[in-house]
């Protein structure tokens, strides 16, 4: 394993406590042309709803429902990529991005999963930007987080309801020294889901060929951004 080439943001002045200043995300070199980018947030007090998150939520959500009103916009190179990145590494055929799976949501219900204020604006900004994008509570993670590829089929209970999923050999995955993280980029664990509890978090956001990693920065700018305006998240 080497370092991932990436850049490991942190947010603001705010000062980063030993966990979270010494946590790194590792990646094997077969997987050098993933663009991925990681980002701690600390300090956290994450709540069910707030009304100032959900008139943003709100907001953009007109702006996603315009952004994919032509009924063509999967074709696009951002989704496409997604499912030639993941056809490469599995079995089955035309698996596509967690962030197209958002999109459905929304077009069809006209709002995002509510689950907390956290979870509830990064999936906003998931679908919004097109990117595939993680998120894990840093107190329940098992040493050095990875991307590799998969040895051997692993179990893990999905994000979701816990149902049981299967990350497979030779699929990439998400890993840390207690098994699955996330199966490729589109199916998280249960074990490390950001709950209102969570106070540290370390975000993934992951590209493909057509979806680089300036693509990836302004993902994270537009996250930073509603994170600096809704104050009671982040401390």
């Amino acid at each position: 394993m080497t370092d991932l080439k990436y850049k490991n943001y942190q947010s603001g002045n705010k000062p980063t406590d030993e966990k979270v200043g010494l946590l790194a995300l590792m990646k094997s070199k077969k997987l050098g042309h993933i663009p991925v980018i990681s980002k701690s947030y600390i300090n956290l007090r994450i709540q069910k709803k707030d009304r100032r998150v959900e008139k943003w939520i709100k907001e953009y959500i007109g702006k996603i429902k315009e952004k994919y009103s032509d009924h063509n916009w999967k074709n696009t190179p951002a989704f496409e990529g997604y499912i030639q990145l993941h056809d490469r590494y599995t079995e089955k055929k035309g698996i596509p991005s967690s962030s197209a799976g958002l999109i459905d949501f929304i077009l069809e219900k006209g709002s995002v999963p509510k689950i907390n204020t956290f979870v509830d604006i990064y999936n906003v900004v998931s679908s919004f930007t097109g990117i595939s994008i993680g998120a894990h509570d840093i107190d329940k993670l098992e040493g050095t987080p990875k991307l590799d590829i998969i040895i051997q089929d692993m179990q893990f209970k999905m994000i979701g309801g816990g149902k049981d999923g299967v990350a497979r050999k030779g699929e990439y995955g998400y890993i840390d020294e207690k098994g699955i993280l996330c199966r490729m980029d589109i199916k998280q664990c249960d074990r490390t889901k950001v709950t209102e509890d969570t106070k540290q978090v370390l975000m993934i956001f992951q590209g493909n060929s057509y979806l680089g990693c300036d693509d990836l920065e302004k993902g994270i700018r537009m996250l930073d951004k509603i994170i600096r305006h809704t104050p009671h998240i982040q401390d």
